[in-house]
């Protein structure tokens, strides 16, 4: 009698199992339950379209990806050489995202115990730009800009002499890169050559021939490792745009040194305020000559690339020399076209007669 059944004896076909079906069948099982149907794939394609295409604000925390927080904007504020009843209310309503720091020269002649001042007021806004430096030289914003306290002033670098586009014409990555930037671009006045310290000229009696002639002694007593220059040219003005980099660039007993003699000079203060408004330049590392052509600088440093410069000095319908040098009240609705002030819309390109 055979030992198998005969069933088991027939010879099976090359490559089949010599397990039964059954069997067969049943160790495979396991497997195909492992492998996710069809749908599955496609929830989760789908879970992971709806996961990107939602706003960011409403989308669930990826446990795959950690989004990078966006970069904070740069701090910007400006500095603010003013009177106690000087109107400064259009720097906040014009110049949005710039931080005001106002100084009131005078406060202390009003009892204003609550406002930004200085030590004593003396050296004009030389003394409140140097003030706000040594306050904030541990904390200092990424971009800083010094000017005066009303948004209309002969020098301002603009054809009606509003302050208020030569701020927000600033090219930061420009400044980011130059450190240092004077807020003017015409050479009137300051360029190419506003004094000659070495040798004064006595001719005149005027600010600034007292400012070339005491020019020499006040710059070895501010600098005393630099060499007295022979001429100094800057754009005029007082005003100008810093980095916290630049700044920086010289410890703070430098600012310190530069503040206390502003206090201790027996100048008068139009004598001293000049020496450091033809100084500053200086101070944060420019030539003493630190005269760019007006087209590159109008380029560079307010983004007013098509100008027509026939000159290195000037540019065309940018700035008109004024006779005097206080603005007249209520301009620039009252006052152009009279005693020498430009009349409203000189510059226009649709009016070439002028």
């Amino acid at each position: 009698m055979p030992r198998w059944p005969a069933a088991a004896a027939e010879k099976k076909p090359p490559g089949s199992s010599i397990f039964p079906a059954a069997m067969v069948r049943a160790i495979s099982l396991p497997y195909s339950r492992r492998r996710p149907p069809r749908p599955v794939y496609l929830a989760i394609v789908l879970l992971l379209l709806l996961f990107y295409l939602l706003p960011s604000s409403s989308r669930p925390p990826s446990p795959f990806f950690v989004e990078k927080p966006l970069p904070l904007p740069p701090s910007k504020e400006i500095v603010v050489a003013a009177l106690k009843h000087d109107d400064v209310s259009w720097i906040e309503t014009f110049l949005t995202g710039w931080t005001p720091r106002i100084y009131i020269t005078d406060a202390a002649l009003y009892g204003d115990t609550t406002s930004l001042t200085v030590p004593r007021n003396k050296g004009r806004e030389a003394n409140v730009y140097l003030t706000y430096i040594i306050d904030h030289y541990d904390h200092l914003p990424d971009y800083m800009v010094f000017i005066h306290s009303l948004r209309y002033q002969w020098h301002n670098e603009d054809p009606m002499y509003d302050g208020v586009p030569v701020i927000k014409n600033l090219q930061l990555p420009y400044l980011d890169k130059a450190g240092y930037l004077a807020l003017r671009c015409s050479w009137q006045l300051g360029c190419p050559a506003e004094l000659k310290p070495i040798h004064p000229y006595a001719g005149r009696v005027d600010d600034r021939s007292h400012t070339e002639e005491a020019y020499a002694r006040s710059f070895e007593q501010l600098f005393p490792n630099m060499t007295v220059p022979e001429v100094v040219g800057a754009a005029c003005g007082g005003q100008f745009a810093l980095t916290r980099r630049k700044i920086l660039e010289r410890p703070l007993d430098d600012y310190k040194h530069y503040r206390q003699w502003l206090m201790d000079t027996e100048l008068p203060d139009s004598i001293s305020g000049r020496v450091l408004e033809y100084s500053w330049h200086i101070m944060f590392g420019k030539p003493y000559v630190n005269c760019p052509p007006a087209k590159e600088c109008f380029c560079n440093v307010f983004g007013l690339c098509n100008l027509v410069c026939n000159s290195e000095m000037m540019c065309e319908k940018r700035y008109w020399l004024p006779r005097y040098s206080t603005i007249p009240k209520g301009w620039p609705d009252r006052g152009p076209g009279e005693v020498g002030w430009p009349p409203k819309g000189w510059a226009d390109h649709e009016n070439p007669t002028i």
